[in-house]
């Protein structure tokens, strides 16, 4: 066989016609037996999947894969075959694999490739593995699901940046398996992030240094404490239910760009608003309040004339002889907002917002609805792009805003 035949290559000459199938079989698995490289055995098995049909010597091949190939990615493609080619064949390779499997990236996807199948076996192995992973973490099934989710993320931040490290450390041979092994191998890292947790369900978590939060925190149906702080992130998974009976919610110091609707429910709980209205603030308003005080983890405090206002500390309101909301000053770089709440532009009576220096990225377009609004202060923050509507203010007399920005076409 040429050192020059590829899985590409050898792929093309069964769609050019020039190779039978069983003969490209054989050239697949030679390579995957031969070779050291992850990438050609994964890619040679992926064209497997292309060109198998039901046959023992197919089978064989997969499983062998599936049983003693050291990558987890290389393990995992063969486990996705057998479920996808042979469905009905007997499922011990799949039952034993999981067994004796270690990995958080094998784990992870074949407990989410299972969810799509809904047939007798596949539920029974779908079964093994939260099993496995349930008595690992000593958790339901749900919030075991959870932790391994945490431990993929650590999992795929640790594959972006471990050469880096690499680049910056020596180790030893020795010190780089043990690294490896601590971070690619289902172990303990991912529960760093629960609080407390009660007759296998999580109750607290504290999330910390994320780019993403697993859609699997929706099923905690036991949660009552959560806190997200310091995550670069798009979005909060949306919607989950299960949260709206948390007891305690903190969503300070991220980068986010919105905030789905749960949050906002969430906010307009009693919890939170009830002691807002007792202040004086309209009962169509409150909910406002009861968001910002969960994105900084601080009190809002009802101004008093001629108070001085600090870096640290509370966010202060002001409102009219009405109730309503005229003036909202946060300036602690402590407990950063990290987003510009587009709730915030309900409040049609708003003629001051200061929001400095709180990581804020985004503007939304609905802000041309604070049609009163005077001041506006957004120093220091990362916004890039001005709203078209921002336009529309009319009544705006200052705008502070240092930051490099372009408008919006």
């Amino acid at each position: 066989m040429s050192d020059h035949l590829t899985p590409e290559k050898i792929y093309s000459r069964i769609l050019n016609k020039e190779l039978e199938k069983k003969d490209a079989l054989k050239l697949f698995e030679s390579l995957i037996h031969n070779s050291d490289n992850e990438e050609i055995r994964y890619t040679a098995l992926e064209f497997i999947g292309k060109i198998a049909f039901e046959d023992k010597k197919t089978f064989e091949v997969i499983e062998n894969c599936l049983i003693s190939d050291e990558s987890p990615h290389v393990r995992f493609e063969a486990a996705k075959l057998l479920i996808q080619i042979f469905p009905k064949r007997e499922i011990e390779p799949l039952l034993w694999a999981i067994q004796n499997e270690k990995s958080i990236y094998f784990f992870k996807n074949l407990i989410d490739l299972l969810e799509t199948y809904d047939t007798s076996p596949f539920k029974q192995i779908r079964g093994n593995t939260l099993k496995k992973i349930e008595n690992h973490y000593n958790l339901k099934s749900a919030d075991s699901k959870f932790v391994l989710d945490i431990d993929y993320l650590d999992y795929m931040k640790f594959k972006t940046e471990f050469y880096d490290f690499l680049d910056k450390f020596e180790l030893s041979d020795q010190a780089k398996q043990a690294l490896i092994k601590q971070n690619t191998e289902i172990g303990y890292k991912g529960l760093g992030r629960v609080k407390t947790s009660k007759n296998g369900f999580i109750t607290s978590l504290s999330l910390i240094d994320l780019t993403e939060i697993p859609d699997s925190i929706c099923r905690l149906t036991k949660l009552e404490s959560l806190e997200i702080s310091f995550c670069n992130l798009k979005k909060y998974p949306d919607p989950c239910p299960n949260l709206l009976s948390l007891k305690k919610l903190v969503l300070n110091n991220n980068r986010l760009d919105s905030l789905p609707s749960w949050v906002m429910e969430f906010a307009s709980s009693n919890k939170y608003v009830h002691k807002y209205i007792l202040r004086g603030v309209r009962k169509s308003e409150v909910h406002i309040l009861g968001l910002l005080e969960i994105l900084t983890g601080q009190i809002c405090k009802k101004m008093q004339e001629d108070e001085n206002i600090g870096p640290n500390g509370a966010i202060y309101y002001e409102v009219n002889n009405e109730g309503h909301i005229t003036k909202i000053i946060y300036l602690s770089t402590e407990s950063r907002i990290g987003v510009f709440p587009k709730e915030l532009c309900r409040l049609e009576f708003l003629e001051e917002l200061t929001l400095a220096d709180q990581n804020i990225r985004l503007i939304p377009e609905t802000i041309g609805r604070l049609k009163r609004l005077k001041v506006l202060n957004l120093r220091l923050n990362k916004i890039e792009y001005l709203p078209e509507s921002i336009k529309k203010l009319k009544n705006l007399e200052l705008f502070y805003l240092k930051s490099d920005i372009k408008e919006t076409k």
